[in-house]
C-alpha cells in the first residue's frame, strides 16, 4: 500500500470524527413553524466577566480568556447578582429557505439583556432590551425579553448574549419560539394569569368593601396584602412595566423590591390581627412586630440608599421566608393553646407554602422546569387567597353571629334600663305629684273657705306655680315618650271653653307678674264639647303660651282661637299665640323644634326652662295630623300659627253632664270608699269631698283595709291609689272584681286616683278591672265629673239587665 493511501484511510475517519464533533456543537433547525418552544441550553455556554461591561467588539477579542460553563438546565439560576454574564451559542438553518424565528431569555424584570448576533461573513446585528429601557425600544413589544431573529437558508450564525443585573436573580431560559409556538404560549399564559389576577382583583374589590361596611380592620389588611401581592406579580410578569411604567424609570426599577416588601409587611400584619397574636402569645407577637420594623427600614433604605441595593433582593426575601416560617409558627402555637383559626386559613398557608417551595427548588434547578413549577408561586397564592377568602367569609359569619349575640345582650339590657327606667319615672312622678297634690288641693280648699282677699292672692300664686311645675314634670315624661315614640292621644269628651277659660286665668297670673298685657280674642263661638285629649289639647296651647310670656319683656301676650265648622261633624280650631318679644333669628327657625341645641341651652340660661316646649308642641300637633307655623323677626316678636281638627260628638253622641245643683256638689247620697296610705293625701281628699252634698266616705290605708271595710259596710265607689303597702291597688282591685269583698261588688265603679302618670300605670289600669283612671294633684271638677260618668255607666248597665 503506498503511503498517501496510508495517510488517507487515516485522516478521512479524524476528519469525519472532528466534523461531527463540530456539528453537535450547534443548534441545528430547519423549520419555524412548531408548535412547543425549543430549547437550546445544551448548546450553550455562559462565563461570568465580573463588572466588566464590554462592547461586543471588546468581547470577541478576550472571550478566549473568560472561563465558559455548560449551562446546567433549561432555566439555570444565577442567584442575586450584580455581576455580568456573557453566553454563547451557535444556531444552523439546515433549510432551503429563510426562518423568521424568536429568542426567549432572561425574566421580564431583567435590567439589560443585549443579543448580537454574527453571520459568517462576520457581520454583527445588535439588539438591546430591558426594563431600564422604554418599552417602546424594546425589539419586539412583548412583556418578556424576546428577539425577533432572520436565519438565512442553510447558514450557520453565532449568538453572543449579554445579562446586567443590579442584584436581582437573572434567569436563564433560552428557549427559540416560532410565531405559531409563540401564540400559543401567550394564549396559555393569559388564560393562566387572567385566572389569577381576576381571582386577586375579586377577593381585594370584595373585602375592600366589606371593610367599608363592616369597619374590621382585617378587612383592610387582607385587601392591602391582595393588592401589594398583585401589583408583585405584575411586575415579575413584567405586565407593570408594559401598562403602568412604559418609559422606565425609578418607579419600575425597584416596584419588585416595593411591593415584595409591602406585601410581607401586609401579610404579616393581617395574619396577626386575623389571629389575635396578642392574645394567646405576647412573644410572637413582639417578634412580628420586630419584623414589621425591619421591613419598614428596608422599605425605608430603598428610598434614600441605593449604593447597596444588590442586598435589598436577597433581603426581601429573607425577610418573606422568615414571616412564613413565623406564621407556620404562629399556627402552631395556636393550635396548642386552643386558638387555631379555622380549616380554611390553615389550608391557605398550606397552598401558600407548597407553591412557594416548589417556586424556590424550580429556580435552584432542583426540580424540572415546567410551565406548573415556573408558576407554582401563582398557584399557590392563587388557592391561597381562595382559602382565605373562605376563611375571611366565615370570619364574616362569626363576626354576624358575634354581633348579633351582642345586639341580643344589647336589647336585653336596653330592655331592662327601660324598665328601670319607668320604674324611676314612676316614682319619681309619684313622690312630685304626691306633695303637689297636698300644695294645690289644700291651697285651694283654703282659698275657698277664706274671705281675705290677700290670702286668695297668694294662694292662687301657690297653685299656679305648682301648676308650672306639674306641667314641667309632664313635659319631661312626655319628651320621653316622643324619644320611644310611645306618645298617644286620648279620645274624651272635653268642654273646649273650660279647658280655654283656665289657660287664661294661668296666663293673665303670668303676664302680671311681669307687668305685660294679656289679650283674648275669640273669632266664632266654641262649641260646647269636642271630642280629643284634653290634657294635650291644654299642654299645646299652653306651652306656647309658656314660651310667648318667657321670651317678652315688654308689650304684649295674645291669643287668638277661631272655630270653623267643618263637614262631617268636625271644627277646625285655628290658635295663634302671638308676642312683642325678643323674637328669634331667621338662621335657627329650622332647628327651633330641636330639644337641647345649643341655641335652646344659651336661651334657657337667659330665660330659664326645660328647652323642650316647641318639640312637644310639635310631636302633640303631628299625632293630631295638625300644622304648625312659626313666623318671627327678631328684635319685635314672634307669631306660632296651630291647625288643629276635633269631632263635635252629635247630641246623642254626648255623655250627660253633671250639672251641679244650686252651684254644689251632689251625689245625692253615695258612700265613697277612698283608698290611700298618704295622710296628705287623705286630708286633700276629705277637704273635698266634705264640701259635696249627700256625700258620705271612710278611709282604707291600704288594700287589705279596704277589703275589710267593704266586708263590713255598703259603698257605692272606690276612689283607688296604686302604690301603697300591704296590698297595691293593683292587688286590691283583683281580689275585688274576683268577689274576696262579696259577689255584690264585683262590678262596683273603681277610679284609679294615682301620682304614677306612666302609660304603663294607665294600661295596668284597664287590665285589672278598673272602671277609669285620673292623676294627682287631683281636680275637683274632673273626679266630680268621673265619679258622675261612673254611676252614669252603671245606671245604663243596669238598665241594660233589666
Amino acid at each position: 500500500m503506498k503511503k498517501s493511501q496510508l495517510i488517507y484511510i487515516i485522516v478521512l475517519p479524524i476528519y469525519f470524527l472532528l466534523g461531527n464533533i463540530e456539528v453537535k456543537s450547534q443548534f441545528l433547525i430547519d423549520q419555524d413553524t412548531f408548535l412547543n418552544p425549543k430549547s437550546i441550553y445544551q448548546k450553550a455556554q455562559i462565563s461570568n466577566v465580573g463588572s466588566e461591561n464590554l462592547k461586543i467588539e471588546d468581547f470577541l477579542e478576550k472571550q478566549d480568556s473568560f472561563d465558559f460553563k455548560a449551562i446546567s438546565g433549561p432555566n439555570t439560576n444565577l442567584g442575586f447578582t450584580k455581576d455580568n454574564f456573557w453566553l454563547k451559542f451557535k444556531i444552523q438553518n439546515t433549510a432551503n429557505k429563510t426562518l423568521s424565528l424568536f429568542f426567549e431569555t432572561g425574566r421580564p424584570i431583567t435590567d439589560i439583556i443585549e443579543l448580537h448576533q454574527i453571520d459568517q461573513a462576520g457581520t454583527i446585528i445588535s439588539q438591546v432590551t430591558g426594563d431600564l429601557l422604554p418599552f417602546s425600544e424594546k425589539p419586539l413589544s412583548h412583556r418578556k425579553m424576546i428577539f425577533p431573529i432572520e436565519l438565512e437558508a442553510n447558514q450557520e450564525y453565532e449568538f453572543y448574549v449579554q445579562y446586567q443585573s443590579d442584584g436581582e436573580v437573572i434567569n436563564l431560559p433560552l428557549e427559540l419560539h416560532s410565531a405559531n409556538s409563540l401564540i400559543l404560549t401567550s394564549y396559555k399564559e393569559q388564560l393562566v394569569f387572567g385566572l389569577f389576577y381576576g381571582i386577586l382583583l375579586l377577593a381585594g374589590t370584595i373585602y375592600l368593601f366589606f371593610y367599608f361596611g363592616i369597619k374590621e380592620k382585617s378587612f383592610l389588611l387582607y385587601f392591602t396584602y391582595v393588592l401589594s401581592i398583585a401589583l408583585l406579580h405584575l411586575s415579575l410578569d413584567g405586565y407593570f412595566f408594559q401598562y403602568f411604567t412604559p418609559d422606565a424609570g425609578w418607579i419600575s426599577r425597584n416596584a419588585v423590591l416595593l411591593a415584595a416588601a409591602f406585601s410581607t409587611l401586609a401579610f404579616g400584619s393581617y395574619v396577626q390581627v386575623y389571629m389575635k397574636v396578642s392574645n394567646f402569645s405576647p412573644v410572637l407577637n413582639k417578634i412580628y412586630n420586630s419584623l414589621h420594623i425591619c421591613v419598614i427600614a428596608l422599605i425605608t433604605a430603598i428610598f434614600f440608599i441605593r449604593s447597596v441595593v444588590e442586598f435589598y433582593y436577597p433581603l426581601v426575601n429573607l425577610f418573606g421566608i422568615l414571616l412564613l416560617f413565623l406564621i407556620i409558627g404562629t399556627l402552631i402555637v395556636s393550635i396548642r393553646k386552643n386558638a387555631a383559626p379555622d380549616i380554611f386559613f390553615s389550608v391557605g398557608l398550606f397552598f401558600f407554602f407548597a407553591g412557594f417551595l416548589v417556586f424556590i427548588l424550580n429556580n435552584f434547578s432542583v426540580i424540572p422546569n415546567s410551565f406548573i413549577t415556573e408558576n407554582a408561586s401563582k398557584f399557590g397564592t392563587g388557592l391561597e387567597i381562595i382559602f382565605l377568602s373562605l376563611s375571611m367569609a366565615n370570619r364574616i359569619r362569626i363576626l354576624k353571629s358575634e354581633k348579633e349575640k351582642m345586639q341580643g345582650i344589647a336589647l336585653q339590657r336596653s330592655q331592662e334600663s327601660n324598665e328601670i327606667k319607668s320604674f324611676f319615672l314612676s316614682n319619681i312622678s309619684h313622690e312630685l305629684r304626691t306633695p303637689l297634690n297636698a300644695v294645690i288641693g289644700l291651697s285651694k280648699s283654703i282659698q275657698e273657705s277664706t274671705e281675705d282677699q290677700k290670702i286668695k292672692s297668694d294662694l292662687e300664686v301657690i297653685q299656679y306655680s305648682s301648676l308650672g311645675l306639674l306641667s314641667a314634670i309632664d313635659d319631661i315624661f312626655d319628651y320621653s315618650k316622643i324619644e320611644k315614640k310611645e306618645l298617644k292621644l286620648e279620645e274624651r269628651q272635653l268642654e273646649i271653653s273650660k279647658v280655654i277659660q283656665e289657660l287664661r286665668t294661668i296666663t293673665d297670673n303670668q303676664v302680671k307678674n311681669k307687668k305685660l298685657k294679656f289679650i283674648y280674642e275669640e273669632i266664632n263661638q266654641l262649641p260646647k264639647y269636642i271630642i280629643g285629649d284634653k290634657a294635650r289639647i291644654r299642654q299645646i296651647i299652653l306651652n306656647v303660651l309658656n314660651n310667648a310670656v318667657k321670651f317678652t319683656q315688654d308689650g304684649e301676650v295674645k291669643l287668638s282661637i277661631n272655630s270653623v265648622l267643618q263637614k262631617n261633624d268636625t271644627v277646625n280650631l285655628n290658635i295663634i299665640v302671638q308676642d312683642t318679644g325678643v323674637g328669634i333669628d331667621k338662621e335657627k327657625l329650622d332647628r327651633i323644634y330641636e330639644s337641647f341645641i345649643q341655641e335652646q341651652i344659651d336661651d334657657k340660661r337667659k330665660f330659664g326652662g326645660f328647652g323642650l316646649g316647641l318639640c312637644i308642641v310639635k310631636a302633640l300637633v303631628e299625632l293630631y295630623e295638625g300644622k304648625i307655623e312659626i313666623s318671627s323677626e327678631q328684635g319685635k316678636g314672634t307669631k306660632v300659627q296651630i291647625d288643629l281638627n276635633f269631632k263635635v260628638p252629635s247630641r246623642d253622641q254626648k255623655l250627660p253632664s253633671s250639672p251641679l245643683v244650686n252651684g254644689d256638689y251632689d251625689l245625692e247620697g253615695k258612700h265613697i270608699l277612698i283608698v290611700e296610705d298618704n295622710p296628705v293625701n287623705q286630708m286633700v281628699m276629705k277637704s273635698i269631698l266634705r264640701k259635696w252634698k249627700n256625700t258620705s266616705f271612710d278611709i282604707a290605708n291600704h288594700g287589705l283595709e279596704a277589703l275589710d271595710k267593704l266586708k263590713a259596710s255598703h259603698f257605692d265607689l272606690i276612689l283607688m291609689d296604686l302604690q301603697m303597702p300591704e296590698m297595691d291597688g293593683y292587688e286590691a282591685t283583683e281580689a275585688i272584681r274576683k268577689g274576696e269583698a262579696g259577689s255584690k261588688y264585683q262590678n262596683i265603679p273603681i277610679i284609679a286616683v294615682t301620682a304614677d302618670a306612666t302609660d304603663k300605670a294607665k294600661s295596668k289600669v284597664k287590665a285589672v278591672g278598673m272602671d277609669d283612671y285620673m292623676t294627682k294633684p287631683v281636680d275637683k271638677d274632673e273626679l266630680y265629673t268621673k265619679i258622675q260618668h261612673a254611676f252614669y255607666l252603671v245606671k245604663v248597665d243596669l238598665s241594660g239587665v233589666l
